[in-house]
């Protein structure tokens, strides 16, 4: 382990801290249902109590964990609307427990035919919606590992727009925070703005035109969503505002199925999201921390070797994801490099050490280590692969457009997390982009702002063009602890997704905290570009001075704000299954 500073040690009574695999502290079960639930035959924790709810439903109905996400995924986007919906997109990571084996599918927005770099995206929100995935990948997961019927599946998003449900704080303040995209069709206002005033918390939402879309889904599978009057309607809506999308885009979009990333973690395996997704930025931090026995330091909340270290790996990573992440189709990811051993030890002397944090933390070049073979414990997996052709042009290319800050993104997007009976598991997140998407209105669902991420320069790797996907901070993680799954994590929040899922792996497997106590602990989000750190209330007032005077530039950011993420996770703890659901926004677990 490099040289770090004395330190005293402070073990709260609170905490057990953990060491590796095998050290399994045993909870309670407990009766309570809300943040935190305990159960041994199936869990389900999303950001709303009726999406946790409608996956319980499932399971307890005999469904698997793919039924439980997919009829969740559909509800959230029901009673999460600002945040997800029909006429987004996403992506899943899947463990089918019999074979051991890991799937991801991604179902993310694609640019349709009739785009160019030169496309003006600012001319109308509708210029700014990609063809939508959400339906097509949800549907072919169930199609693929389902086990219930369909019309099961979509039963309960169905009985929440048709019937309704309270409006929860979270729905309310964003709904009274957007009157100018809620304005813009009178179907929507009348729906979220009725009498010209916004619902407010306790008010019943009903959404009768989503839940007629959602019954055409249920009868018709993709085709009531693709094809037909719902189709047709999206169509004429975008082409009223110049998007060039056609019945043929929608018709024609497929997910990908595509090879989950692997690395290992002190003994565990992670399978993470891979590319145009970030799990690269989660599994790199998390190899570059593997130089540190981070109990030994302390908790980053009161021990400045501890929060130099973790900053560092935060850094690292940023600065690598911002560089190198591209829609993989289009152009080569060294996403296996980044992720490497290799790698880590090349990249590992920005990280913690004496001295003070760097100013700026540039991309490395993680060629070299992307070629060598996978080995160990992900070999089994069939992981993500290296990357193909064309390595100098991206080699170069990557370099010309490093990214720059990304904390200014808004603290949007959904997730839940499942595990059954059998120990099968899901990862999911699921985005409609911004607030309520592009603010475009059609069937009953807001489309998304998905084609707003593409870079503007003609000479990017992120450029606009046909078929492209837009890359994404979204995170679904599943981590195994021998042959069976230790952890299912995932968040929103945009570019905080990946440090603050970080943090939360760290806090359950190396510290051993609860998984609720660990979704508590105060989170920080370090930028590469510059050592401003943005961190929440809960650090200590010495550490925060002793950080300043290290060379980080700290900055308290309002507490209970959306910025930090939500994350919905579960922990294995022997027969026990731990579902918590993030205290910073309204989600819940539920479990049996």
């Amino acid at each position: 382990m490099r040289a770090l500073y004395s330190l005293t040690i402070v073990v709260l009574s609170v905490f057990t801290f953990g060491c590796g695999p095998g050290r399994v502290p045993q909870p309670t079960p407990a009766p309570d249902i809300g943040k935190r639930a305990v159960g041994t035959e199936g869990m389900v924790t999303s950001a709303h109590p009726q999406a946790s709810e409608a996956g319980l439903e499932l399971l307890r109905a005999g469904g698997n964990a793919i039924d439980a996400a997919v009829a969740a995924a559909f509800a959230v986007g029901v009673v999460e609307p600002m945040m997800a919906g029909i006429g987004g997109s996403g992506g899943m990571l899947i463990w089918e427990a019999e074979k051991g084996e890991a799937d991801y599918l991604d179902f993310y927005a694609i640019a349709p035919e009739g785009v160019s770099p030169e496309f003006d995206r600012s001319v109308h929100p509708a210029r700014i919606v990609a063809v939508p995935g959400a339906v097509a990948g949800l549907l072919e997961a169930h199609s693929k590992y389902g086990r219930l019927p369909r019309e099961a599946v979509l039963a309960p998003a169905i009985r929440l727009a048709e019937e309704g449900f309270p409006v929860g704080s979270l729905l309310a303040r964003t709904i009274a925070g957007d009157s100018v995209k809620l304005s813009r069709d009178p179907d929507a206002a009348r729906i979220f703005w009725p009498d010209g005033r916004p619902l407010q918390p306790g008010e019943r939402l009903v959404q009768p035109e989503l839940g007629a879309t959602l019954r055409q889904i249920a009868e018709e599978g993709r085709d009531g969503f693709y094809r037909g009057p719902v189709a047709e309607e999206i169509i004429e809506v975008l082409s009223a505002g110049g998007n060039p999308m056609t019945l043929t885009d929608l018709e024609g979009f497929e997910p990908s199925w595509r090879r989950p990333l692997c690395a290992p973690y002190r003994g565990w395996t992670v399978l993470t999201a891979p590319p145009p997704q970030s799990g690269m930025q989660v599994a790199q931090a998390l190899r570059l921390l593997e130089d540190y026995d981070l109990p030994a330091l302390g908790l980053p909340t009161e021990s400045v070797p501890a929060f130099h270290s973790l900053s560092g790996a935060l850094r690292v990573a940023t600065a690598d994801r911002q560089a190198y992440l591209h829609d993989p189709d289009h152009h080569p990811v060294p996403a296996n490099g980044l992720v490497s051993a290799e790698y880590a030890e090349e990249r590992g002397p920005l990280v913690g050490g004496e001295e003070g944090p760097p100013t700026r933390i540039r991309a490395g070049d993680p060629w070299a280590a992307d070629q060598s073979p996978t080995a160990g414990v992900c070999e089994s997996f069939d992981p993500y692969p290296p990357a193909g052709a064309g390595i100098e042009v991206a080699r170069h290319q990557s370099h010309l457009f490093e990214g720059g800050d990304d904390e200014v993104e808004d603290g949007e997007t959904t997730h839940l997390s499942v595990i059954d009976r059998d120990g099968n598991a899901v990862s999911l997140t699921y985005t409609q982009g911004v607030y309520f998407g592009s603010g475009l209105w059609a069937a009953g669902t807001f489309l998304n702002s998905s084609m707003n991420i593409f870079s503007s320069n003609p000479e990017s790797p992120k450029a606009l063009l046909p078929g492209r996907k837009p890359t994404s901070t979204t995170t679904p993680t599943i981590i195994l602890e021998g042959a069976g799954v230790r952890l299912v994590v995932g968040s929103p929040g945009a570019a905080r997704i990946p440090t603050a899922v970080t943090q939360a792996i760290i806090y359950i497997l190396d510290y051993g905290l609860d998984p609720l106590e660990a979704l508590r602990m105060p989170r920080i989000h370090p930028q590469a570009s510059h050592s401003r750190v943005p961190y929440e209330q809960g650090f200590r007032t010495d550490l925060i001075g002793a950080v300043r005077e290290l060379g980080y530039q700290p900055e308290v950011m309002p507490p209970a704000s959306l910025y930090f993420g939500g994350i919905h996770l579960i922990e294995r703890r022997g027969k026990w299954l731990i579902g918590a659901a993030d205290p910073r926004r309204d989600g819940e677990a539920r479990g049996f």
